[in-house]
């Protein structure tokens, strides 16, 4: 009798631990290693464009982190409303991520009515990289000298002085807004398709002033074609260490930057954003990607989980009050 009992409690141990030992196998066969294949980063915006180079070393190192190939996919269109929209849709496995940005996940919830992704609901902030602040450009030649300057002669002139913009509603025009705002004066606002016609405007003269962001103003900065009047970030930039800021010119609420990070769509499983949070602050700790980010003017500020989670509800809220309180629309 005894030997029976002995017998039937080993029996039933030994069931116990091979159904454990099978669970764990059938639990590791469900989840392998991430990544066990190349990932898709989609940039929202034109290979070539600012975002995009600051995309591309960032996509090489991290690939070489993972062990797989990280393919930067260009997918523009609608202000990066069209890009974030596709990533908000795929699979929720880590494997399709987005390049956000100032944009996507900043001033566009507030200027778009009907978008195809929620920026909050949809999905995992992981990293932020960094920003590219804007700064006010004039012609060297016919441009005001200070900010103070300029300022007068727009109070002499209320609605005369124009600015130009990459289009109503970009962080260059959000920018001009936001200098109307701190200065109390009135500009014109003239809008372009794109950045580079504004600013072959502004060098042949028919428009007064511009806000740009540092990396694209810069050659005609030091060709001596434009003269940098003052930055609309925090702190001066690297690149352009004697040109103040506007808080140090008596006007705080000028502050607009292109920023960039990486998101994955809501429901990534826990393991995978917290494998990847810890891969790009890897990468943005590493000299030959600040180096290469630094080259694009790009102020690196690194940020994972609810520290980037954080940055991105804030932003949404900054700048969706400037544009219901100035009454932006899209063209």
């Amino acid at each position: 009798m005894t030997h029976w009992t002995l017998s039937r409690r080993g029996i039933l141990r030994a069931a116990t631990l091979l159904a454990g030992s099978l669970a764990m196998g059938s639990l590791h066969a469900q989840a392998p290693k991430y990544p066990q294949k190349p990932v898709r980063l989609v940039v929202p915006f034109a290979a070539g464009g600012a975002i995009d180079a600051m995309a591309r070393p960032v996509a090489e190192a991290l690939g070489r982190e993972l062990g797989q190939p990280v393919i930067v996919d260009n997918k523009p269109g609608a202000a990066g409303n069209l890009g974030a929209a596709l990533v908000a849709k795929a699979p929720a496995d880590g494997y399709t991520l987005l390049v956000g940005t100032s944009a996507t996940h900043g001033a566009n919830p507030s200027l778009f009515a009907n978008l195809q992704y929620d920026a909050v609901a949809d999905f995992e902030p992981l990293s932020l990289w960094g920003a590219v602040p804007n700064v006010l450009v004039v012609n060297a030649v016919q441009g005001a000298r200070s900010v103070p300057d300029l300022i007068k002669a727009a109070q002499r002139e209320p609605g005369q002085l124009t600015y130009g913009s990459a289009g109503a509603g970009t962080s260059l025009h959000l920018a001009g807004v936001m200098f109307e705002k701190a200065a109390k004066v009135q500009l014109m606002h003239v809008p372009y398709k794109g950045g580079a016609p504004a600013s072959m405007d502004l060098l042949g003269g028919s428009v007064n002033m511009m806000f740009d962001t540092v990396s694209v103003a810069l050659p005609n900065l030091r060709a001596g074609k434009l003269r940098a009047l003052a930055v609309a970030a925090p702190e001066r930039h690297f690149a352009l260490p004697d040109v103040p800021t506007f808080a140090e010119l008596g006007l705080p609420g000028v502050d607009a930057a292109t920023w960039a990070g990486v998101f994955a769509p809501r429901g990534t499983p826990p393991a995978v954003v917290q494998e990847l949070e810890a891969a790009f602050a890897r990468v943005l700790a590493q000299k030959p990607v600040q180096e290469a980010l630094r080259a694009n003017g790009v102020q690196i500020q690194s940020l994972q989980g609810e520290r980037f989670r954080s940055f991105v509800t804030g932003e949404i809220r900054r700048w969706g009050q400037l544009v219901r309180e100035a009454r932006i629309t899209p063209e």
